[in-house]
């Protein structure tokens, strides 16, 4: 199903929302109407007054050059792998290609995915700009295959001589850049190396998510610092304005600062991350900027978005050169391929305020992957485990539900008494709950404790790169993708229902309608754009949730019937005893609960009948 269906069918439920509960409600998306400010020259006027290097402003949006000719001149080679295939340019030294290989990574054609997504030279990704060197906009590398995982470009240029070396790393979709510059000239001349990675994402992807679950292809900007200080920027303040963010700059006459340990560009399951060998680089900046159209009139057609991670400045005197290593990451978020990389790049993955819970779920449910063999089976054995290990806390809470549930008569009664009058209304259901010694609240609090856990398994699931062309069964064939035929959707709205009937509640009849209907519509429509994995990990929860609950009320109602049938026992018992013949009912149970007044009635019509 594409995604004006899905949108359909969701603007279809919450149309009867709005009919059948009187609601109106105005969804308004973020404002795309503030002007197109391009990242260069807002990065290039704060960097030029923290460093005061003149020739950052020679970093412009695009070459003013004759296109035909420098694809004329342009040559490719490329890095081959196990993992890859990585394509690069004489132009700039970008990466014009980044081809995975598994049969896993593929696009939604079925194709072999390629990461890259920029054309234009002056975006391609993985490219290097010397700063401090002018570098004409007709300048083409010389290129030089060493060998099928090396490649190596030369540049003379500016009193420069600059050599870059690219060869992938050991471990999987690892690329390592090596640039070495040397100072050609007599004067001493300040150097420094920026690497820039970038991401286009056409405006229909961007917003496929429509006001559920944001699109997989949205971007988010990650800056790393040191002491673990992470910052993310989202896609919609990415394009709302050109956003920069540094970390402390390293001045070589004092030492090593805080500095910055990687930049990243990440979308739901892949990423790109810049990252220094040997010690922190000066700055990170992430950026995004609208293409192919004015965003006065509405018309853009996607956003660029830009990552550099710059080096720190060095003085280079005549004869003297430098020699930087930066380590890129291109591929899935796979967590072992990430830790195996360093630099903290596991950060790159937003697992939320519980990551240090949600990387427990991550590592759980790949150990029963390992077992089951099936993605979709492991989430269900894991909700189940973790129904289990949070059993206690949901037997407290539906135990004081339960009791709640059996004053529900006498609740209706106080509302419909006192009708539209909240304060008495109120006042005489808190006496009811201190004569019955009842606590509203004991039945919530456990599920607030357990809130921590289902926000990072929640988390968990919806980052979770394994998930990805996972099949399930039947016609689930990726976890990772919406269900495209709303089974799962309805299933959660329909468990949604039938669990807030079977739950006792204290709310008017407005509010019950509200829980009742609205609620269950409103998830249920937010499910059309989950991940398959998420629903079925909902689905699976809702089911389980009501048989505990049918299981807990089935055994507290026989321990009532139990308490009771005693009860009795122990009032026939008592029958034996004198009593007054002449004593009136009214008088005798004055003061007395009505339980008590049933069983003084019915003792005497015992005695009646043995009369």
């Amino acid at each position: 199903m594409d995604n004006p269906k899905r949108q359909l069918a969701f603007l279809a439920v919450l149309g009867l929302i709005a009919g059948g509960l009187y609601f109106a409600d105005t969804f308004a998306g973020p404002s795309d109407a503030s002007p197109e400010t391009p990242a260069a020259s807002t990065e290039e006027g704060a960097a030029a007054a923290e460093s005061g290097e003149e020739e950052e402003a020679a970093e412009e949006a695009e070459p003013s050059v004759d296109e035909a000719a420098r694809a004329e001149a342009e040559e490719i080679f490329t890095i081959d792998t196990e993992q890859f295939a990585a394509r690069f340019s004489t132009l700039n030294t970008g990466m014009v290609g980044f081809r995975l290989k598994s049969e896993r990574w593929t696009d939604d054609q079925g194709d072999p995915l390629d990461m890259v997504t920029t054309w234009k030279e002056h975006a391609y990704t993985l490219q290097i700009r010397p700063r401090g060197i002018t570098i004409p906009d007709d300048a083409v590398w010389q290129g030089e295959q060493v060998d099928d995982r090396t490649v190596r470009f030369r540049l003379e240029v500016d009193g420069f001589l600059v050599v870059r070396k690219i060869e992938a790393g050991q471990d999987p979709y690892q690329l390592w850049s090596t640039v070495r510059i040397v100072n050609l000239g007599e004067a001493t001349r300040p150097v420094a190396v920026a690497h820039f990675a970038y991401d286009y994402v056409e405006r229909e992807k961007e917003e496929g998510g429509f006001i559920g679950r944001p699109s997989t292809s949205m971007v988010t900007g990650t800056c790393k610092y040191g002491d673990d200080d992470v910052e993310r920027l989202d896609a919609s303040t990415l394009r709302e304005t050109a956003q920069e963010r540094w970390g402390t700059a390293i001045d070589p006459g004092i030492g090593f600062g805080p500095g910055v340990d990687f930049v990243s560009l990440t979308s739901a399951y892949f990423a790109t991350a810049l990252a220094p060998d040997g010690g922190r680089a000066q700055r990170c900046i992430v950026s995004g900027t609208h293409v192919g159209g004015s965003t006065d009139d509405d018309s853009w057609m996607g956003t660029l978005f830009e990552a550099e991670l710059r080096g720190p400045r060095v003085e280079l005197a005549g004869g003297e050169s430098t020699v930087s290593r930066t380590l890129a990451f291109v591929g899935p978020t796979d967590r072992d391929a990430l830790s195996a990389a360093g630099h903290g790049l596991t950060e790159v993955v937003d697992l939320g305020w519980f990551s240090f819970i949600a990387n427990g779920f991550a590592e759980l449910l790949e150990s029963i992957h390992g077992v089951v063999g099936n993605w979709g089976l492991a989430i269900i054995l894991l909700t189940i485990l973790v129904k289990i290990v949070f059993f206690p806390l949901t037997w407290h809470s539906f135990k004081a539900m339960g009791k709640m549930r059996k004053l529900k008569p006498q609740i209706d009664a106080i509302n419909e008494k006192y009708g539209d009058d909240r304060e008495k209304k109120g006042h005489k259901v808190m006496e009811l709950y201190r004569k019955e010694k009842v606590n509203p609240a004991a039945g919530c609090l456990p599920s607030l404790l357990q809130m921590p856990v289902w926000f990072a398994l929640y988390r968990s699931l919806s980052t979770n790169v394994e998930l990805y062309h996972a099949p399930f069964t039947l016609y689930w064939t990726d976890l990772s993708s919406p269900d495209p035929y709303y089974v799962l959707p309805v299933f959660v709205a329909l468990l949604m229902h039938v669990q807030q009937r079977l739950t006792p509640t204290t709310a008017d009849s407005a509010q019950m309608k509200m829980m009742m209907y609205f609620m269950p519509l409103m998830i249920g429509a937010f499910m059309l754009f989950l991940p398959a994995g998420l629903c079925l990990y909902m689905v699976t929860n809702s089911v389980l949730t009501m048989l505990q609950q049918r299981a807990i009320y089935a055994k507290l109602d026989r321990e009532e019937e139990a308490k009771n049938a005693t009860a009795s026992t122990l009032d026939d018992e008592d029958d034996s005893g004198d009593e007054p013949d002449d004593l009136q009912p009214t008088e005798a149970l004055a003061g007395a609960s009505a339980s008590a007044r049933r069983r003084s009635i019915k003792r005497g019509k015992k005695r009646q009948r043995r009369g």
